[in-house]
């Protein structure tokens, strides 16, 4: 029998698989259909939360905080990046 965080599970690894592409805009899509799941549950008076769940439910928000952490660092990095290459290309074009 399946079990309601099922599509939980499998939507964290989806989400884990776009954060090692750098995908971010999947991450984005991925994440507020996690959000949508994790709110049908919560409003679900049928949903029983066993041991299971529970376990699941707490490895989803302490992945979550680590993934915002590393996104937050990619982002930095590429912003980075991009004003390099920003300031690159403009004195490209004042040495011209």
């Amino acid at each position: 029998m399946a079990s309601p965080v099922d599509p939980l599970i499998d939507i964290n690894a989806k989400i884990n698989q776009a954060s090692l592409e750098n995908n971010f805009s999947r991450i984005l899509f991925l994440d507020n259909k996690r959000r949508t799941l994790l709110q049908t549950l919560a409003t679900n008076p049928d949903f029983k939360s066993d041991e299971k769940s529970l376990d699941v439910l707490k490895s989803t928000a302490e992945q979550n905080q680590e993934l915002m952490t590393q996104i937050t660092k990619k982002m930095t990095a590429l912003t980075q990046i991009t004003g390099s290459k920003i300031k690159m290309l403009r004195s490209y074009r004042l040495a011209r």
